[in-house]
């Protein structure tokens, strides 16, 4: 067989233009290959540490798995089940913990029984700054039992805490779910985050809307609809994408609802 001249000259002996598999690497490609791979890995380690740079902080949300913890405040099951304790460390004198259960759902503890009773209540606690959450068994009862510790006078304030007002107010960020957010999954927000946040607020854990201003400072207010009751699960279509909506700000004791319809929302 003859080839065209040009194509390869079966003659030429020369190890510098083909590489072979099972035979060396042409001097040619081994020039290359030494010269080129320093330089892919300095650009992959700047590229690496540009994005890192960028990457937001998860923040300073904490699982405190460490030792069960105890608990003893007055029971509030609306607009979501929770514990009110008194807190002198607090302007407001008290602070409210949002009651979770483990995995992604809410305890089918029956609230409606012991709403506004003083109770000691025993889970893990959950915490981002400070703003705290109570997790317990998803099931089982016994982590809650009546407590006779509370006077009176401080019942009463614990169950009706001042309501206030703050007005109306166009915010823009982000719906996330309570749990993971304050602690248990870091990064708790974001698109990556968005199938586990979607489970985590149709399982019952209660949804939080996170608003962080230019300067950086973030605000979490606890979500729910115009009257003041539970986001129905039509939000779940906007769940972890940046979103604006106009509602009312209520601060309730130490926690700030902002009250607005799920139809209010708008995706940016």
């Amino acid at each position: 067989m003859s080839l065209k001249p040009g194509v390869l000259n079966p003659s030429k002996n020369d190890k510098h233009d083909m590489f072979v598999g099972w035979d060396k690497v042409p001097v040619v490609d081994r020039r290359f290959l030494f010269g080129a791979l320093p330089l892919a890995l300095l650009g992959t380690s700047g590229a690496s540490y540009a994005i890192a740079k960028n990457v937001s902080d998860p923040g300073a949300g904490a699982r405190l798995t460490t030792a069960p913890h105890s608990v003893t405040g007055v029971l509030v099951h609306a607009p979501y089940p929770m514990i009110r304790v008194a807190d002198a460390a607090s302007v407001y004198g008290l602070r409210s913990m949002l009651i979770i259960a483990q995995g992604k759902c809410n305890t089918g503890y029956d609230f409606s029984e012991t709403q506004g009773h003083a109770v000691k209540a025993d889970g893990v606690i959950v915490q981002r700054k400070n703003r705290q959450l109570l997790e317990v068994p998803p099931f089982v009862g016994d982590w809650i039992s009546d407590s006779q510790d509370l006077p009176a006078d401080q019942i009463s304030t614990l169950s009706s805490p001042t309501e206030e007002s703050l007005g109306r107010a166009q915010l823009a960020g982000t719906i996330m779910d309570t749990k993971c957010f304050f602690g248990v999954m870091r990064p708790g927000r974001g698109k990556t985050h968005k199938a586990c946040a979607s489970l985590c607020i149709r399982g019952g854990i209660p949804p939080s809307f996170w608003a962080r201003t230019k300067d950086g400072r973030e605000t979490v207010l606890l979500m729910t609809d115009a009257e003041g009751g539970p986001v129905p699960l039509d939000i779940l279509p906007l769940v972890a994408d940046p979103v604006t909506a106009e509602g009312e700000i209520i601060r309730v004791g130490d926690l700030l609802q902002f009250r607005a319809d799920v139809n209010a929302y708008r995706r940016i």
